[in-house]
């Protein structure tokens, strides 16, 4: 097991593919430093590994939990194969002062790390959590309409001519790293209304531009005038996308940018030949009327 202290993220224990399918780059070890570095959670991180499989954790006023904290890690997952050697360690770490909170798990994950909880003599407890939206792209956009209806195909296109009619040209641009559409990004999610206004405080926008300057992270948006309409602030391996964030322009939210854009970044995605288009956490029912169908997450919790 290894242990290091607050001002120091670990290298060690990351070269591993996650046990669960599909958690985009949640649980790399580029993204948690970046979280952890920017972040400075009050917790000391508790890297256990058997060198066969690996659990990214840290611990707080007694609760051990997964590095990463669930409003903005969307996919928690041990690392490699090996998941009873890390957890028959981990057991003997939980006390009468000790609890294990593992949160956003995929129900591989979940199945996996309480049976092996289990084996070591604990009763661990798992609950649904909460859920994401998952859109399995089909092979061409006629077969995508078809899928999502005739009432929400008509929609979307009248939302586009509205938008095209009100703003011009509803046009698909991607930047990569740290630029134009990244700083659009931030500074649309500024103008929002109510709590996601002040989503972006400077440590959370210093998090952002760390993941901008990281490999597969990019900006998709519309812009018009020279200013962006719409963002997304996503990630692609080459084979699947994950929606990580967004914002538009509320002064013309009358026009529907965020959903033109939305549905103009579905088609890319099919286009592109990816195969799932992850709307991550969330349950927002315009998830569903785009076709994405619910990913049950879990928590598991164990204490003596």
């Amino acid at each position: 097991m290894a242990m290091t202290p607050l001002d120091r993220f670990p290298d060690e224990g990351f070269d591993l593919t996650a046990l669960a399918p599909r958690v985009g780059p949640f649980p790399t070890a580029e993204f948690l430093k970046a979280w952890w570095e920017e972040l400075r959670p009050a917790a000391r991180t508790m890297i256990i590994s058997s060198g066969s499989g690996t659990l990214p954790l840290m611990e707080s006023a007694g609760v051990i939990r997964f590095l990463g904290d669930s409003d903005l890690t969307d996919y928690h997952s041990p690392l490699g194969q090996d998941v009873q050697g890390p957890v028959d360690i981990l057991a003997t770490m939980i006390d009468r002062t000790t609890s294990l909170d593992l949160d956003s798990l995929p129900g591989e994950a979940a199945t996996a790390v309480a049976s092996s909880l289990a084996s070591t003599g604990l009763r661990p407890k798992t609950s649904e959590q909460t859920v994401a939206r998952v859109l399995q792209l089909p092979s061409s956009i006629d077969e995508y309409h078809v899928m999502i209806g005739k009432r929400e195909r008509h929609e979307l296109r009248r939302k586009r001519r509205r938008y095209e009619e009100q703003i011009g040209p509803a046009t698909l641009r991607t930047d990569g790293g740290a630029g134009f559409g990244f700083d659009e990004f931030v500074r649309l999610h500024r103008l929002a209304p109510g709590d996601k206004g002040t989503f972006m405080t400077g440590e959370r926008h210093r998090f952002f531009t760390r993941l901008a300057g990281q490999d597969g992270w990019r900006v998709d948006y519309m812009e018009n005038g020279g200013v962006a309409t719409a963002c997304l602030f996503g990630w692609s391996d080459g084979s699947d996308y994950y929606l990580y964030n967004s914002s538009f322009d509320p002064a013309v939210q009358a026009a529907s940018p965020g959903l033109v854009l939305l549905a103009g970044m579905i088609e890319h995605a099919i286009t592109e030949g990816w195969g799932v288009f992850d709307f991550l956490k969330g349950d927002e029912s315009y998830k569903a009327r785009l076709g994405a169908e619910t990913r049950q997450l879990f928590r598991v919790e164990a204490w003596r």
